[in-house]
């Protein structure tokens, strides 16, 4: 997502590459004046700067004592750099400014180092392990097969090489947190997943009558989703359990209705969430959907956006799939899968053993709930609920 720099100016430095993982509250770049030249760790090349005047340091200086009792002087940057950045005072030797005064850049400078010994001693480490493990030796052509390597021992280059072209693409960033939270969900909840269909018949109809409406009723660009997501939010009203989160000891049923929609997007799953959705009409909340989704698309969604969802629906209908098994969004109770709308035997035809059995379009729900607070039946009824609330969806709507 887009962050404002806060300031205006020109860009000096870089601290990070396209694509790191940076801890919260750490920089990521250096802005400044046109033609400022900027030296991470070092005082040649630094910018002069109004912190750095003599009148500035008699201003507004601050006096630290370090753990040897030598007295060091910080400007008001710096002290509120190593606040933010948690730099203790004794790892900055001396300062950069006038007679040794500690500056934002030093702070800076030694949170970015700080990383180094831990990195160094890390590889010091692995290094000598490596060294005091035993080898393992290739087989030679033709060798007993009891002078081959044990199990496990790692592949030989030459079978990776067999193995062609690779790309190694590092878990990072959404896919990152994505992972983490998926495991964590599984790890801490009882997951079961309950399956069943409802007649498509009037929901096509009435997704047809939509498009075809006059454009000035702004109903024209309801889709299918919207509907099955407004049908959702009307039967969950009646199922709090399901609307609800667990937290610790303790289930936290919502009064209103605050629905996550995940949404596919080039840097991976997103779950917006429509606010207060049981308070919203059809085309308000088809509005709201399509902002919210067009905001990960594009970057521009705002953390808050990204939370704080009761109950969340996900869509895999486009893609053909007819049953999924959806994964929780801790700590929420329930999550609704949306299946394809595809033609199914008629329960008449299939009880009359029809020559030609008559067809009608369905589609599936997928509704995975934490069985450890919401019972199978409940689950049950929520889906048959749901269920008819589509297969009479045209007049439902109007309730």
């Amino acid at each position: 997502m887009e962050v404002p720099a806060g300031v205006e100016g020109t860009v000096l430095a870089l601290l990070h590459k396209e694509g790191d993982d940076v801890p919260v509250l750490e920089p990521i770049a250096v802005i400044g004046e046109p033609g400022e030249r900027w030296q991470k760790g070092s005082e040649a090349g630094q910018a002069s700067t109004a912190e750095e005047t003599p009148a500035a340091h008699a201003a507004a200086t601050s006096v630290f004592s370090s753990a040897d009792g030598a007295e060091k002087h910080a400007s008001p940057r710096a002290r509120q750099a190593m606040a933010r950045l948690n730099v203790d005072i004794d790892s900055i030797a001396r300062g950069s400014g006038p007679e040794g005064r500690i500056l934002e850049h030093d702070v800076i400078a030694a949170s970015l180092e700080a990383v180094s010994p831990r990195a160094a001693e890390a590889k010091a480490t692995l290094s000598a392990a490596e060294a005091a493990a035993p080898k393992v030796a290739a087989p030679e052509v033709g060798a007993p097969e009891d002078e081959t390597p044990a199990a496990g021992a790692a592949p030989l280059a030459s079978d990776l090489e067999a193995l062609g072209p690779f790309t190694d693409t590092p878990i990072k960033s959404i896919r990152k947190i994505i992972a983490e939270r998926m495991m964590q969900s599984l790890q801490s909840s009882a997951q079961v997943t309950f399956n069943t269909s409802a007649p498509a018949e009037r929901l096509l109809a009435l997704r047809t009558r939509l498009k075809n409406s006059d454009p000035a009723l702004g109903l024209s660009s309801v889709t299918v989703g919207d509907l099955v997501g407004f049908a959702a939010i009307r039967v969950l009203a009646k199922y709090p359990r399901i609307n609800a989160h667990v937290l610790d000891t303790t289930i936290r049923s919502y009064a209103h209705i605050h629905l996550g929609l995940a949404v596919d997007t080039p840097r991976g799953l997103m779950v917006p969430v429509v606010r207060y959705a049981d308070t919203l009409s059809l085309r308000r909340f088809s509005e709201e959907s399509k902002r919210l989704t067009k905001g990960c698309l594009e970057g521009t969604i705002t953390p808050d956006e990204l939370s704080g969802a009761t109950f969340t629906v996900t869509n895999l209908g486009s893609f053909g799939i007819e049953s999924f098994t959806p994964i929780l969004n801790s700590p929420e109770t329930g999550i609704l899968g949306v299946d394809a709308i595809v033609p199914r035997p008629t329960a008449e035809s299939v009880m009359a053993h029809a020559a030609v059995p008559s067809f009608e379009m369905r589609i599936g729900f997928s509704l995975t709930v934490d069985h450890r607070v919401v019972d199978g039946a409940d689950a049950a009824r929520f889906l048959k609920d749901l269920s008819d609330f589509i297969a009479n969806i045209d007049i439902a709507v109007l309730v």
